[in-house]
């Protein structure tokens, strides 16, 4: 999945890679949010089941990735004193 080890990147590359990522992984977070309390509302209101609440539980693992890969991207710029 991922072409090039971050040892080989450029700065300004795990920077921009990094930014990326966090503001990917915050609009994410928002729909998995928004999801959430959505269909909690819904499930409250009779109109679905509590089947639905699997959609956000399932796209959680792609948070716990991103974040992991933030952080192996702050131990990168904090090995080169960035």
């Amino acid at each position: 999945m991922e072409t090039n080890k971050l040892s080989e990147l450029s700065n300004e590359e795990l920077l921009k890679r990094k930014k990326t990522t966090r503001f990917v992984s915050g609009l994410l977070f928002g729909a998995i949010s928004a999801l959430i309390v959505l269909n909690l509302f819904n499930i409250i209101n009779g109109d679905q089941h509590w089947g639905v609440l699997a959609v956000p539980v399932g796209l959680m693992p792609i948070l716990i990735i991103n974040y992991n890969s933030v952080r192996e991207i702050n131990k990168e710029l904090k090995s080169r004193n960035l």
